[in-house]
């Protein structure tokens, strides 16, 4: 570039359009001027696919008998062939090496089958039971306090201990103790 160039003005275009009828564009030559089409093209088949895919994932997921229990995988629960639907309650969950409340580990089952005492309450359950209780009638004052607990019990489990959960769930105020039990098959 020479110094004479920098000295030249250059020439300014104004902005506006550029492209002209002969450049080789329908939508350029057309008397529509650009303008869009009312009608749009959709691809539904991918939008069926999708949907198609959602469905069969909800329904895998939904359960209808409203799964409220989830065994540990420490515990084997026992097969009965006469149940009923579980309803939503605190669960208490008795292993081999452990008690938990709603996955809170409140005693330790092996120090409660060595205990020949009294006193068959266990403290903390209880507490925690009657927590439960005290909450659950503050924000249903309306509703009629059931007092239901679910016990999940694994099989090999001494009765001791069940009977040291039992009891603590009937003096915090918990009268309806249901068993989780694994559905006997039915079969000849």
């Amino acid at each position: 570039m020479s110094v004479e160039s920098l000295d030249k003005p250059k020439l300014m275009v104004s902005p506006g359009p550029r492209l002209r009828k002969f450049i080789p564009l329908r939508f350029v030559r057309g008397n529509n001027h650009g303008k869009k089409s009312v009608y749009a093209e959709l691809n539904i088949t991918s939008m069926v696919d999708m949907l198609m895919i959602l469905t069969v994932f909800l329904l895998q997921t939904f359960s209808a008998s409203g799964e409220l229990l989830t065994v540990q995988k420490n515990i084997t629960l026992p097969e009965a062939t006469n149940y009923k639907d579980l309803e939503q309650a605190p669960i208490v969950a008795v292993s081999k090496d452990s008690v938990t409340l709603d996955g809170r580990m409140v005693a330790d089952a092996s120090v409660l089958n060595q205990e020949n005492t009294a006193d068959w309450k266990i403290v903390e359950l209880h507490d925690l039971l009657v927590t439960l209780k005290n909450n659950y009638k503050l924000l249903h004052p309306s509703d009629e306090w059931k007092g239901i607990v679910i016990v999940q019990a694994d099989k090999g489990v001494d009765f001791k201990v069940i009977k040291k959960v039992m009891y603590s769930c009937s003096m915090a105020g918990y009268q309806n103790v249901n068993f989780a039990v694994q559905q006997k098959a039915k079969g000849g």
